[in-house]
């Protein structure tokens, strides 16, 4: 019971900013478009902002399961700015999600500690992160990291390779989620390859594919009209990425944004009137019609249209703060492999 109110209390810092309003929250530092971001810094956390997370993904193989995929999410809230309080304990929340998906299972499982504890956080020189037993492991620079979780179902043990530089989403690292101030400070690592092994009903299995990381931060990520987000990573088979989010409003005037990149890591943005994203399939999840056939299209000059199809249409993660989750494949013009996130359904 205990992990289920931490969990609500996090999960209204994470996703419901106004329920936490009170003398600190102008105190909170905002999303900053002149803010430059600097690495390794910046894969550390920022203390002042209510909330941020660690995310990575990956889409993978073996000779034993076609497809797999595992998610493995760090999240760090904060009550009130670590300045504005002299007792980092009570300051905030740590949460960690991890999940392993195929076209037949998707196992999933849910960490929490106080900040302050030695129990959770984030460190560089070298970077680490952790919460219980769950690690991440890198080099300075993240080029090279080292994933492990574990739970009643599997276990993960996973080597992050990249040698290409992050990736500033928006304008600079700078992430518009509204037209009205919503923001955050966004990059991603879409090129890592992944290598390791998986153990999942009483096997082991040796794995490979390609992995994503997404670092965000952020004091406002939604408006007071906005209700959830679905949140697209995609490995093409021609090299290229591709980020793509919707946040949906009440009013059904929802904000799209999207960034193409080139396998030399330069991006294209994309933004609303540029982009169509259309659900073509829906399929009942836990009690909820989910949409889990998407088309989305790319229109201009050199215009186009992918599908994605859900690998496991059940990747629902009933953790305190419930949303959908897993590996996705893709056709159409351009064929590939990904992952889906919506929340607020």
């Amino acid at each position: 019971m205990f992990h289920r109110i931490l969990g609500l209390i996090v999960c209204l810092s994470l996703f419901n900013f106004n329920l936490m309003a009170d003398e600190n929250s102008n105190q909170f530092n905002a999303a900053d478009p002149s803010y430059l971001i600097i690495f390794p810094r910046d894969h550390g956390p920022h203390k002042n902002f209510r909330i941020e997370w660690w995310y990575f993904t990956a889409n993978l193989k073996s000779n034993t399961i076609d497809d797999l995929g595992i998610q493995w999410t760090l999240f760090k809230s904060n009550l009130a700015p670590t300045s504005s309080t002299k007792n980092t304990h009570l300051n905030g929340f740590w949460m960690g999600h991890s999940a392993i998906t195929t076209k037949n299972l998707h196992y999933f499982e849910e960490r929490f500690a106080r900040t302050g504890s030695a129990q959770a956080g984030v460190a560089l020189n070298p970077f680490r992160a952790w919460i219980d037993n769950w690690s991440i492991n890198g080099d300075d620079e993240m080029q090279t990291v080292q994933l492990k979780s574990s739970g009643v179902d599997f276990s993960i043990s996973l080597q992050f390779s990249t040698r290409t530089s992050p990736v500033l989403q928006g304008d600079k690292g700078f992430s518009k989620k509204s037209e009205k101030g919503a923001a955050s400070h966004y990059y991603s690592q879409p090129f890592y390859s992944v290598d390791g092994w998986v153990f999942l009903n009483g096997e082991r299995h040796i794995v490979e594919g390609v992995g994503w990381l997404d670092r965000e931060w952020s004091s406002n990520l939604l408006t007071e009209n906005q209700v959830g987000w679905d949140w697209f990573s995609l490995h093409l088979d021609n090299g290229q990425k591709v980020m793509l989010f919707k946040v949906r409003q009440k009013n059904g005037n929802d904000f799209l944004y999207g960034s193409w990149i080139s396998r030399d890591g330069t991006k294209k943005s994309f933004n609303s009137n540029e982009i169509q994203l259309e659900e073509t399939a829906f399929s009942m999840v836990n009690g909820k019609q989910i949409p889990t056939k998407w088309k989305i299209a790319f229109l201009g000059s050199n215009s186009l249209a992918i599908f994605t199809e859900a690998l496991n249409v059940h990747s629902w993660m009933d953790t305190s703060f419930p949303y959908w989750e897993g590996p996705i494949s893709i056709s159409g013009d351009l064929s590939g492999v990904g992952y889906l996130e919506m929340t607020g359904y």
